[in-house]
Order: structure tokens, then C-alpha cells, then sequence
């Protein structure tokens, strides 16, 4: 199954890595270096998934994720981070409030693999 996925991530060569590998995997993707253009993104487009790093150079997805979850139903979030601590402290945070959006964080680099199986999990919710 094609899945609709918005990918933010400020690291150049890694944002092109993640969208070639999912452009292989013949998902409709759209790639994002900043939170400005992820939202210009969402005003035109409804992804299934949102893959987003969590310290960008205009905000930290964390706070996109929350401010924009409740519009979204249904749309799977993988927020990603090289930062052991940010990684830690969301996790955390997903606990606090029952009105908080469904997350996933994970390690960065994120591996491909986990990836392809995070977006196949998209595809086919149980």
C-alpha cells in the first residue's frame, strides 16, 4: 500500500536519504527542512505519516507534533533526535497527559529498516 509521508529534517544528506528510500519504496513522499515549510505542506496535503526531527532550526518537533495532532486524526508520528536526552525527556512527556498526541521517538540516525517498518505498520493498521 502507497502511504502519503512529510518528512522534516534539517539535515540535507540525511533528509535525502530517508526520501530516496521511501521514494524506492513507492510512497508518496514530501520532504521538509524546516517546521515553516511543513506547515505550508499540511495546508495543501494530509500525509498518513509525519517523520519529524525533533530540534529544528525554527522550533523542535515535539511542539509541531502537539500544536498539530488534534487536526490531524489518524496520522502516525516517528519524531526523531540525535539527542540522547530529547529522545528521553519525550518519552517521559508522552505519559503526562492523556490528551497528548500518539508519538513514537526514536535514536537518530534512524535505521531504514525500522523505518520501512514503521511506515508498513501506517499502511496497515491492525
Amino acid at each position: 500500500m502507497q502511504v502519503q509521508v512529510l518528512v522534516i529534517e534539517d539535515d540535507g544528506p540525511l533528509r535525502a536519504e530517508i526520501l530516496d528510500f521511501l521514494v524506492r519504496r513507492r510512497h508518496r513522499v514530501t520532504g521538509c527542512a524546516t517546521l515553516a515549510e511543513a506547515t505550508e505542506a499540511l495546508a495543501t496535503s494530509k500525509p498518513d505519516a509525519i517523520l519529524c526531527d525533533i530540534r529544528l532550526p525554527d522550533g523542535d518537533g515535539i511542539t509541531f507534533c502537539v500544536n498539530n495532532a488534534p487536526r490531524l486524526p489518524g496520522v502516525m508520528w516517528l519524531l526523531m533526535s540525535g539527542n540522547h536526552d530529547l529522545v528521553r525527556l519525550g518519552n517521559q512527556l508522552k505519559g503526562l497527559k492523556a490528551d497528548m498526541p500518539s508519538y513514537t521517538i526514536v535514536d537518530k540516525p534512524v535505521p531504514l529498516r525500522l523505518l520501512d517498518r514503521f511506515i508498513q505498520w501506517t499502511g496497515h493498521p491492525q
